[in-house]
C-alpha cells in the first residue's frame, strides 16, 4: 500500500440560480466539485481562482467560506489519499461554462437532483444537501 501526505484541495460551491457546477473526469461514474491542488506556499483563495481558470478559463469571486471536509479514500492502484477540502461560495463572471482540459466535463446539476447524484467526497455533498446557508461547516473523516 503506497500512501502519500495529506492534500489540501480548495473546492468552489458555484451556484447558478437552482443549479450548481459539478466535474467529471471522463470515464468515472461520479462528480465532485471545481477546484483542486493548492500548491506549496500558495493563498488558498489564489489557488481556487488558479484552478478555476485553468480548468474554464473562467474569471471568478471567492464570495465566502463555505466549510471544510476531510476525505481518504484508496486508488485502484493501492495508493491510498488523505485530503483536506476547504470549500467556498464562488461566482462566475459568466455562467457558460466550458471545460479547458480534455479529462474533464462540466455540468450544471440541478439541487434538487443534488441527493441522488453521486458526488463526492459524499461527506461534502450532505453538507450541501442540508443547507449552505448556515454557520461554515467541519466534517471529518469517518475513516
Amino acid at each position: 500500500m503506497n500512501a502519500s501526505g495529506t492534500e489540501l484541495i480548495a473546492r468552489a460551491v458555484v451556484r447558478d440560480g437552482d443549479r450548481i457546477l459539478t466535474v467529471r473526469q471522463k470515464g468515472k461514474s461520479w462528480s465532485f466539485l471545481p477546484g483542486g491542488h493548492v500548491e506549496p506556499g500558495e493563498p488558498v483563495e489564489s489557488a481556487l481562482l488558479r484552478e478555476l481558470d485553468e480548468e474554464l478559463a473562467a474569471a471568478a469571486t471567492v464570495t465566502g467560506f463555505v466549510g471544510v471536509v476531510e476525505h481518504g479514500y484508496t486508488e485502484d492502484d493501492g495508493s491510498v489519499h488523505h485530503e483536506i477540502n476547504l470549500v467556498f461560495r464562488t461566482t462566475l463572471v459568466d455562467s457558460d461554462v466550458a471545460s479547458q482540459e480534455e479529462h474533464l466535463e462540466f455540468a450544471w446539476l440541478p439541487l434538487a437532483d443534488l441527493p441522488g447524484h453521486d458526488l463526492r467526497p459524499g461527506a461534502l455533498k450532505d453538507a450541501i444537501v442540508d443547507g449552505l446557508d448556515g454557520a461554515p461547516f467541519w466534517r471529518p473523516w469517518k475513516g
